[in-house]
């Protein structure tokens, strides 16, 4: 009988690791398209699949300078954003990234995206675990004037 060594062993088992599934759903990542040279906004689904909380310190990408995780209050009848250390998704929630509330905040553009570009992103949690997602830019909605 042939002993396997502890590489040998990890090439064997690597790409069965690769393919477990994340704890973390990302579900229909996308950001509107901004002027050249302004920040962007990234909305999704986050569906917490594992049986314990994910709590998400921070997110990173390369095609922005810096990424953070803000929420929207009401601050004296003013909305106003505001940066979140965390955010908390405990086991079977989702929790929905939108315009008005929860998104990320995409600051110091590298370049200019525009609609049909992918922005990778990563989402980072307190455990130092990473989540992979790429985010479609798309056409910034604009309310109708018709009434």
């Amino acid at each position: 009988m042939t002993k396997l060594t502890p590489l040998a062993l990890f090439v064997l088992l690597f790409p069965l690791l690769t393919l477990a599934e994340s704890p973390l759903h990302v579900g229909d990542p996308w950001s509107p398209e901004a002027p050249p040279g302004r920040m962007m906004a990234g909305f999704m689904e986050l569906r917490n699949d594992s049986e314990e909380t994910i709590r998400l310190v921070d997110a990173a990408s390369s095609r922005f300078g810096h990424v953070e995780i803000h929420t929207m209050v009401m601050d004296e009848g003013v909305m106003r954003m505001r940066r979140l250390d965390e955010l908390s998704i405990e086991p079977g929630q989702t929790v929905q990234l939108r315009p008005g509330g929860l998104h990320l905040m995409l600051m110091e553009p590298h370049e200019r995206l525009t609609v049909g570009d992918r922005i990778d992103i990563e989402l980072i949690d307190d455990r130092e675990r990473r989540y992979s997602l790429s985010a479609e830019v798309r056409r910034r909605h604009r309310p109708s004037m018709v009434e």
